[in-house]
């Protein structure tokens, strides 16, 4: 049987796909879904970032260290005791649970980035079920399932497809398959969709899930991290990124944004089309530095640089003295009215992307107040909008996860 504790040797590729998620408040399970989870650390029912944060720490360390279940179960008490935290679930449901579905999705992950650096000698991708009396029907019937690491299967049947589920894949040459004595499967096996109702706080939700896929599972983890391998980005710029939001989701009430006074002055505008003196005012901005390192309420910390004027530079459009803002830039990250968290995932590689959404009102004098919004892709600066206003305006700013309102 493939335990857990047999598959928590260390991987590289395991842990730095756990280590890149992103803690994300929910209340229940189905607040996210399938793709979503390959960039967002949850575990149902916890809403402090502190608590997220020491959970995802123990579970990096079961990676990094291959320390086990045991030590995982030593580790929840210690974090559950100091948090104050009441779960749902009894002590060994709740920690095995937290435990395996994270750890085999991170060696599922792992696995697929280690066949994407070898397909081109290693086409083939063979499902591996255990085959025991705990093995699903379904699942019992993929086993020894072969087919290209790029047939469109994979985008929701790569394991684990389920609680509990120990299935994997093997990567395959075609001197492998001559060896065992094995042939590529003819085409993949159907995919059958089924209407199935989940509860969530709001109540019942009705979602279509493949068959023999539990809801969420339907889904590559290691695609939505790591893409195709090293040709990902050129991949990517030939399909389109689409907004991922789970059925289940909470709606979010969207108040007026409050109106701060702000803590340093309008800055000079550049003078139109000269990239140095654009430069040379974001420089100013930040005490003579091309970048400075910011850290928001929830803990996180926001890198602002010369990114900014690249976006800027991109279009003209975007060069319409904006810059006169840059000064209000630490301001917008340290102290937001809000923080929104939206995940995308391209139609190509199946790559699933992070935006995170930094939203702040200023009064500028003369009864004038001003919306600033920043953006980061996959922590990485994307943009920077502003506008005169009332922010209620905006509401479609204001969309995905809310992590932090003030």
């Amino acid at each position: 049987m493939a335990t857990v504790s047999a598959l928590s040797l260390p991987m590289r590729e395991a842990s730095d796909y756990f280590a890149r998620k992103v803690r994300l408040p929910t209340r229940a399970y189905t607040d996210i879904a399938d793709g979503q989870h390959a960039a967002a650390f949850v575990v149902a029912g916890a809403a402090r970032d502190s608590l997220l944060s020491s959970l995802q720490a123990a579970i990096q360390k079961a990676i990094d260290q291959g320390t086990g279940l045991d030590e995982f179960r030593r580790d929840f008490r210690q974090i559950v005791t100091a948090e104050g935290w009441s779960y749902n679930g009894g002590e060994g449901w709740r920690t095995r649970t937290i435990f395996e579905t994270n750890l085999r999705s991170a060696y599922s992950a792992g696995k697929w980035a280690q066949a994407m650096a070898t397909k081109a000698t290693r086409p083939w991708l063979r499902y591996t079920a255990v085959m025991d009396e705990a093995t699903r029907p379904e699942h019992r019937a993929w086993h020894g399932t072969i087919l290209r690491w790029d047939d469109p299967w994979w985008r929701t049947h790569m394991p684990p497809c389920g609680w509990g589920c120990r299935c994997t894949i093997q990567s395959l040459s075609d001197r492998d398959l001559k060896r065992f004595g094995w042939r590529p499967s003819e085409q993949a096996p159907p995919i059958v969709w089924e209407d199935r109702t989940i509860r969530t706080p709001d109540g019942d939700v009705t979602v279509k899930v493949p068959q023999g896929i539990d809801y969420g599972f339907a889904h590559n983890p290691g695609a939505g991290a790591f893409g195709h391998g090293a040709e990902t980005a050129a991949m990517e710029r030939h399909g389109a990124w689409e907004p991922l939001m789970a059925p289940g989701a909470p709606e979010v009430a969207k108040p007026d944004i409050p109106v701060d006074p702000p803590r340093a002055g309008l800055g000079p505008r550049a003078t139109p089309g000269d990239a140095d003196d654009l430069r040379a005012v974001l420089r100013a901005a930040l005490g003579g530095e091309d970048q400075a390192i910011l850290t928001d309420p929830v803990g996180d910390q926001v890198l602002i640089g010369q990114a900014i004027v690249d976006h800027m530079l991109e279009q003209s459009r975007r060069q319409d003295g904006r810059e006169a803002f840059f000064p209000l830039l630490p301001e917008l990250i340290e102290d937001p009215a809000e923080i929104w968290m939206g995940f995308a995932q391209n139609s190509v590689t199946g790559r699933v992307a992070l935006r995170r959404r930094y939203i702040k009102a200023v009064d500028i004098g003369r009864g004038m107040r001003l919306g600033l919004v920043a953006d980061q892709d996959d922590g990485w600066w994307s943009g920077l909008t502003t506008f005169r206003g009332r922010l209620s305006g905006q509401d479609a700013l204001r969309s995905g996860y809310l992590v932090y309102r003030r």
